[in-house]
């Protein structure tokens, strides 16, 4: 299963996610999407790039773990059981 990217996420440039849906959470953490930004140790700022098209929240495509960022890294969830298969 691929978990989905909420805020305070990680990615393996070790930066975190920062904004996501003003109203979907998933166990109280705002759901990441395409568009929403990550801090980033090597970039500075970065916005998400990937997402399923398939899940839309708040109109934008979902982020999921692996899905990748403006500055390259991967994406990583820490709700690993609560995704898509």
């Amino acid at each position: 299963m691929r978990g989905i990217i909420r805020v305070g996420d990680t990615h393996t440039h070790g930066g975190r996610v920062e904004s996501g849906a003003a109203t979907s959470k998933v166990m109280g953490h705002a759901v990441a999407r395409v568009g929403d930004t990550c801090s980033c140790l090597v970039h500075g700022t970065c916005t998400i790039v990937e997402g399923d098209p398939d899940f839309n929240v708040e109109g934008r495509a979902a982020a999921f773990d692996g899905h990748k960022t403006s500055c390259g890294a991967a994406l990583n969830s820490s709700v690993v059981d609560s995704g898509r298969i």
